[in-house]
């Protein structure tokens, strides 16, 4: 089900491009700084910061709409300084209760961080009267369209398993990314078996640092998200302009569910 939905009305695309990396930054500025007031809003209507330099990041597309709906970003392990933290570190200072060097693999080279998982706000679910999480990790769904709903779960899971897909394809030991102990839970019942290492903080909500093991994944998945995983890992590898072009080819044979 998961499968079919998502390649029905979303398709994901990596953001190897100087337009498309805007793209990107647009978006996140929409979210994060217009819609939700996170980050300070900049004349541009970009948001970036030091870290996109050492990032991989992807878009998700949707089909009917003919528009990018949600992005997100892997963080990598700094090349050049590679004992580097990662942002979530600083986040959690020392409520951070997992050691690099006391690993199977030490240091943060064969690590990365999932972060700013974002969704547009008419694709995003919140809980009502509460501030909405950027990632739609919240419980509720807003006062939408009742076609749309079934839609929202793909969402946040297709940008989770895109940044999977791009990790698994890079060789990564593990991932960490701040999350709503309540989201994890609900990615442990598909099979991303995300586990909390350290006390939750506050950051833009109460979040906690998750670390998945990328070398059990595939194990765990359930083989409904392990098709779809495979879909996007596919998806992820096609050249760009061909990948583009199947995801535009859908748009007359999708449905529009929004107005």
């Amino acid at each position: 089900m998961h499968a079919k939905l998502f390649e029905t009305y979303f398709d994901v695309v990596t953001a190897d491009s100087g337009p498309l990396l805007d793209e990107v930054f647009r978006l996140r500025h929409q979210i994060y700084c217009d819609e939700l007031g996170f980050e300070p809003q900049r004349a541009s209507c970009l948001e970036h910061d030091e870290y996109d330099k050492r990032s991989i990041h992807c878009l998700l597309f949707h089909k009917a709409s003919k528009t990018y709906i949600g992005c997100s970003r892997l963080i990598l392990a700094d090349v050049n300084e590679p004992e580097e933290p990662f942002p979530f570190e600083t986040a959690c200072g020392e409520s951070f209760r997992w050691s690099f060097e006391g690993s199977a693999e030490p240091g943060r080279a064969r690590y990365g961080e999932i972060s700013r998982l974002a969704v547009i706000a008419k694709f995003r679910r919140f809980a009502r009267n509460e501030v909405a999480a950027a990632d739609g990790a919240s419980e509720d769904f807003y006062d939408g369209d009742e076609d749309e709903k079934h839609l929202f779960p793909m969402i946040s899971l297709g940008l989770y398993l895109a940044m999977t897909a791009i990790v698994l394809n890079r060789g990564l030991k593990g991932v960490y990314a701040m999350m709503e102990p309540r989201l994890a839970r609900r990615l442990r019942r598909l099979g991303i078996l995300f586990e909390q290492v350290g006390e939750a903080v506050e950051h833009h909500g109460l979040r906690g640092p998750f670390l998945v093991d990328c070398d059990a994944i595939l194990n765990t998945l359930t083989p409904d998200c392990s098709a779809l995983l495979g879909k996007i890992q596919y998806a992820l590898v096609m050249p760009h302009a061909q990948r583009h072009e199947s995801a535009l080819s859908a748009v007359v044979n999708a449905p529009s569910l929004v107005q």
